[in-house]
């Protein structure tokens, strides 16, 4: 079926996130819910290529997500560089770029070793912005100001302030994000993905440089935490510092593995239940912070 119908998935994901601003409202979800549902689903969408597809669990996605939302906040708000999207994609590819040479080091090793050294990598990123770094980090402050997407097509501007007109820019970069995704997982880089993940000594024997597919895995991953980390800035209007917490990317596995690994849009399905739970437990009951102990 998906052979006769290639973009099937594409269409009906279009379709949704077009029909979302007023089927949600009416089941209780607010514009700045869904905004970070998406922004969380784009967060994992490389998280899913790296555990879902390529079989390597990383508990340091943090690492990333807060280096290109800090990497994308300071340009906007320090530097007087005036476009969201330009530092956006600048936050990404410094992400990347980090995500490369973590890479190099992280991925000498396989299984729990694995994740245990993206677990203390991460934690040296922490502890980096919060004291060696804190005077372009803000510290525990944060950066504030970060602004929202303005685009003038001379004959009228287009402003993506917050609630529903900013969903609609998160939600296109999310499209992008999904059509990236779904492109990769289809190619023969993605059947090689599955290899390493169903079997790598196998994947090895065949002539395939795993190491190499690994790390272009960790890079995708690593790329895809940057830049939503950025759209995190931007819908808070702030960046907070933590981003960069071991809490972050445990979320990020938590919401992948609710809804499910090698999906990729499990992740986003995922990160609607926790951030729905959270919002009722937290409220409706009365739980406070003690809603993750349900």
């Amino acid at each position: 079926m998906l052979k006769q119908r290639p973009f099937l998935i594409e269409t009906l994901t279009a379709i949704g996130l077009i029909v979302a601003p007023f089927v949600l409202p009416y089941l209780g979800f607010a514009p700045n819910t869904v905004n970070r549902i998406l922004v969380w689903g784009l967060f994992g969408l490389g998280f899913d290529i790296l555990f879902g597809f390529t079989g390597l669990l990383s508990f340091g996605q943090s690492a990333f997500y807060g280096t290109g939302g800090f990497v994308a906040a300071y340009l906007l708000t320090q530097t007087g560089f005036s476009s969201v999207v330009g530092a956006l994609v600048i936050g990404m590819i410094a992400a990347a770029a980090t995500g490369y040479l973590i890479g190099l080091i992280a991925l000498r090793r396989t299984g729990i070793y694995f994740a245990m050294i993206t677990v203390a990598i991460a934690e040296v990123f922490f502890f980096v912005e919060f004291n060696p770094l804190s005077d372009y980090t803000g510290g525990e402050n944060g950066l504030p100001g970060v602004p929202t997407p303005v685009f003038n097509l001379g004959f009228t501007t287009l402003h993506f302030s917050n609630g529903w007109s900013l969903y609609v820019f998160i939600a296109l970069c999310y499209f992008i994000g999904i059509l990236i995704a779904l492109r990769i997982v289809r190619s023969p880089v993605g059947a090689i993905f599955n290899a390493i993940r169903d079997n790598p000594l196998r994947a090895t024997a065949v002539g395939h440089n795993i190491h190499g597919y690994k790390l272009t895995a960790f890079v995708i991953a690593a790329a895809y935490a940057g830049f939503a980390g950025g759209l995190l800035g931007v819908l808070q209007a702030f960046m907070p510092p933590d981003a960069f917490t071991f809490d972050t990317s445990g979320q990020l596995v938590m919401q992948t593995a609710i809804g499910g690994v090698g999906t990729l849009f499990g992740p986003l399905f995922g990160a609607a239940v926790w951030l729905f739970l959270r919002d009722f437990l937290q409220s409706a009951l009365g739980l406070g912070v003690a809603w993750k102990l349900v």
